[in-house]
């Protein structure tokens, strides 16, 4: 069984765990190119990834709880899709953080980083 086949209330599973619907709008990373961690107690939020990017061009990140997805703002007033949806596990976590640290990592080992602030979208 693929799992084009499994299907959800929402539709099909695989969407699910796709990238952001932000038509016209690129991707900062691609869905294997970054993880999540979000610490339920300490309500600190972490994006890992090892692509290299420029933290000085970042701005901020939006979180829209409607469809899951992070939108990513710089500080020339543009935006990116940050190129996953915010999967359920984490959901509860990722909408009470005020900030998340993304980190550029190598072999396991931290080697740059930065803090953005996140901020949520009113549901509509």
């Amino acid at each position: 069984m693929t799992d084009e086949k499994i299907t959800s209330p929402n539709g099909s599973i695989k969407e699910a765990f796709g990238p952001g619907k932000m038509p016209g709008k690129p991707g900062l990373f691609l869905p294997d190119e970054m993880d999540i961690y979000c610490n339920k107690v300490t309500r600190e939020t972490f994006i890992f990834h090892s692509k290299k990017i420029d933290y000085e061009s970042l701005a901020r990140l939006e979180y829209d709880p409607d469809d899951y997805s992070v939108e990513v703002f710089k500080k020339d007033g543009t935006s990116l899709d940050l190129g996953v949806k915010i999967q359920w596990l984490i959901r509860p976590y990722f909408s009470k953080a005020e900030e998340v640290q993304i980190v550029q990592t190598k072999d396991g080992e931290a080697v740059d980083g930065t803090f953005l602030p996140l901020t949520h979208k009113i549901k509509t």
